[in-house]
């Protein structure tokens, strides 16, 4: 729709890991539901390279992880990054980089880096398998719901 923000979510990690693949379980439940025509959902992978991803003007991005900051399992965060708390090292390589490095290297570039939002799940178990824990597969729609107020705001 004209005039309408451009917005993002970027599910990354691993399905071949077990919880190490809820961001992109999160991705795929919501391109199933067809409530976001204007949202675009991008599986990310295990090597998420923004500069591939965000390819036109996005102003929020929402990127959906795994996240393990000690917590319980299934335990939800919310962490907002911005650009000014980005460390303005630039990294050596481009083989491996992470998010904070993506956007690092976005900022020298001088590309507008978009309002970005991480929600992030606790894992449980990340060895290898297809199936997510019991714990994170209950915090799905925890999670699903957060990304939608996101949204929606």
């Amino acid at each position: 729709m004209p005039g309408e923000k451009k917005v993002a979510v970027l599910g990354i990690g691993n399905p071949l890991c077990r919880d190490d693949g809820a961001g992109i379980r999160v991705i795929e439940i919501m391109r199933s539901g067809g409530m976001y025509p204007h949202v675009d959902f991008i599986d990310g992978g295990t090597s998420p390279d923004l500069l591939t991803f965000l390819d036109e003007p996005v102003e929020k991005l929402v990127i959906v992880d795994a996240l393990r900051a000690g917590g319980t399992p299934g335990l939800i965060y919310r962490l907002e990054i911005k650009e000014e708390n980005l460390d303005k090292k630039i990294p050596d390589s481009l083989h491996g980089m992470g998010i904070i490095h993506s956007l690092q290297l976005m900022s020298k570039l001088g590309r507008k880096l978009p309002r970005i939002v991480i929600i992030g799940i606790e894992p449980d178990n990340i060895s290898p398998g297809l199936s997510l824990t019991s714990k994170i597969q209950e915090s799905l729609s925890e999670v699903v719901a957060l990304v939608e107020k996101e949204l929606n705001s």
